[in-house]
Formats: structure tokens, sequence, C-alpha cells
């Protein structure tokens, strides 16, 4: 029966009014959910930016506390509670700072997001018309070199990810997207290579891939490898593909697949710098004298005459131009090992021509050896 709207009601315990109940003084319940209070931090407030709540914006407080180093082998979020008792899922082998950090990779991951492109839908696949020939063939041969180089980066960059500590995932975060990114590379010049009932090329020479993939003394010095030694040549394929496209498409392509490289490189560049102003002194001069063997694995790869014969044609418009197409590919050699030279010294670590392989100093005497011949 419904209670008289005017009639007191009474309590569970049947025990009459309210001036009883209020007489009373009940002990607060106990907590039942004692893990409620298990928080290294509460009340912190993150301000969304004029991008939104970014991953920097949410680095307040002590969760943007990045430590120097962590024994934390569990896969805790940075700031989350830790409990005793949790066994160990994974031996991390980078758990210092110095190992993999760069302060721009928070800001580099929130623009591998917002700028994700999807080139099956982007790429306006039917502006790409058959060409001669032996332009299409050089074209075909291009992309396969970008598609294994993209190949080589996923591997790489996964073989590596799962090492490293969760106390730095604006790192692992990024990284994560520059995998996204390779693989889309991988298939979009996959896909360009095969267009028009066209064929894949030739497989690169791989040296220079396989020093990067067996390389064991750190995640510093592959990133030696990759961003600062491939990486720049990678740029310098890319432009090339830009600059000689003959539609509107392959411009699209190549522009877009630069602009994910250069991010690429903006983090490898800054975490070697980092490692090599925070490691102890002599840090730069090791990796110096450890390019020696590289650039002879270097050296036997910029000597494959496939690559740059294709771009020769590309650059030249037909086979019947190679020659005119191929003083450009050397001037664009001239310029990578230039470029490959001033990124070393932009890091700290000492290359100069001075104590560059004999094989790569050749290059960078191209003109004085072709004044010389004259």
């Amino acid at each position: 029966m419904a209670l008289d709207e005017e009639q007191e009601p009474q309590d569970m315990a049947g025990t009459g009014g309210t001036d009883k109940a209020a007489e009373t003084t009940e002990e607060p319940e106990p907590n039942r959910f004692p893990w409620m209070n298990d928080t290294l931090e509460w009340g912190v407030r993150a301000q969304p930016g004029k991008r939104g709540l970014t991953m920097r914006d949410l680095n307040v407080g002590s969760y943007g506390e990045v430590p120097e180093s962590s024994s934390d082998m569990s896969r805790r979020p940075r700031g989350a509670f830790p409990i005793s008792g949790i066994p160990r899922t994974d031996l991390y082998a980078l758990s210092a700072k110095v190992d993999l950090w760069a302060d721009n990779a928070v800001d580099l991951y929130e623009e591998a997001i917002q700028r994700r492109w999807m080139g099956h839908l982007e790429i306006a696949w039917d502006e790409i018309t058959p060409q001669p020939h032996e332009y299409e063939l050089a074209m075909r041969q291009l992309c396969t070199e970008l598609a294994q180089q993209a190949s080589i980066e996923t591997d790489l960059i996964g073989q590596w990810l799962h090492k490293m500590n969760y106390a730095y995932h604006e790192v692992k975060t990024f990284l994560a997207s520059e995998i996204f990114d390779s693989g889309r590379h991988y298939t979009i010049f996959r896909h360009r290579a095969l267009h028009n009932g066209g064929s894949l090329g030739l497989e690169s020479a791989g040296q220079f891939n396989r020093r990067m993939i067996e390389t064991r003394p750190g995640w510093t010095e592959v990133s030696v490898f990759l961003y600062l030694v491939r990486g720049p040549l990678t740029l310098l394929l890319h432009r090339i593909g830009e600059a000689y496209a003959r539609n509107k498409a392959d411009k699209f392509l190549f522009r877009k697949c630069l602009e994910d490289k250069a991010r690429h490189m903006a983090y490898g560049m800054a975490h070697v710098k980092y490692a090599v102003e925070n490691r102890p002194e002599g840090f730069g001069l090791g990796l110096s004298n450890l390019m020696r063997g590289v650039e002879r694995d270097l050296v036997q790869d910029l000597k494959d005459p496939v690559l740059w014969e294709a771009l020769a044609i590309i650059i030249g418009g037909s086979v019947d131009n190679i020659a005119e197409g191929m003083a450009v590919v050397e001037d664009f050699k001239h310029r990578y090992i230039e470029d490959y030279l001033k990124r070393m010294q932009w890091a700290g670590i000492s290359k100069t021509e001075a104590n560059l392989s004999p094989d790569l100093s050749a290059f960078l005497r191209r003109e004085e050896q072709a004044s010389a011949g004259d």
C-alpha cells in the first residue's frame, strides 16, 4: 500500500519517527571498493588546445614526468598506480630515456594522426595513363625500390618497438604511427608499379638493408642508419618522383610520402642528437667510427646501376635521353652525400669529407674530376 502523503515514513528497522533518527549517529559505511583510492594523483585537469585534447595536453602533473630510467617491466601506463606481485610481462632492453627519447616525438605523433591519408581513395588512379614502355619500366623500378625500403623500415622498427619501456609512450606511439606509414608506402608503391598492367622491378642490392636489420648495439645506432644514412636517400627519391612525375596523381603520391618521411626523419635526427648530448663523452666519436663499415655497404648499393639508370630514364624521359638524365642523377648523388654529412654533423657526430669513405668522397669531387677531364 502506498504511504499517505501526510504520514511519517518509518525507518527500515521499524523504530519510529524522525526525532529518534536525528538523535542517532550512524557509523560511515565502509568503502566497498578500496581500489578507488589507489591513485598517484587525483584531480589533474587537462585542458584541450586548439587541436583538441592532444598527448602533450595530457602531460600535466605527475603524468607528464618522464623518468630518466624505469625499472618497471610491466605494461603499466605511465602514471597508473603500481601494485605488488605483478609478474614481469617483458624485459625491456630500452629502459633509459637516453636510449630512445626525442622531445618532438609527442608532437610528431599528433601530426601523424592528423595528416593521415588513404592512398587507395585519395590518389586519382584513373589519371595515371600508360606512358611509353621504357618510361613505365623505369617508374616501376623506382616504385619497387621504394616499396622495399618501406618494408625494411616496417620490420626494422617492429623488432625494436617491443623492447622499449612504456615509461616512454610518446616515442612508442609515434613509432607505431611510423610503422603504419611505412606499411601504407609499401602498398602504395606496389600498387603504382602494378597499375595499368604493370609489373614489379628488380630487388635492390640490399647490402645496407642487411646492415640495418642485423645491427644489435642499440636503437640509437639503428636510428643513425635508418634516419641519417638511408633517410636522406629516400627523401631524394621521393623528390625526384614528384619533380619528374607526368601526372597529378603521381605528384600527389610522391609528395604525401615525402611529407611522411620528413616527419620520420625529424624524430630520428632529434633522438640521435639527444643521445649524443646526454651520453658520456666519446659516444659521438664511437658512432663516427662505426660508420666505416656502414659506408662500405652503402657504396656497394650506390654502385648498383639498376636504380640509377631507371632514374636517368625518368628524368630524361626516354632511353634516348639517358645521358642527360644521368648527369642529373650524378648531381643528385652529390647532393645526397652532402646532406648526409650535414645531418651527421647537426646530430653531433664528427663526420666530414676527411673521414668519409673514399668511394663516397668521389661523389663530392665529381665536378672537379669532370673539369680535370676536360
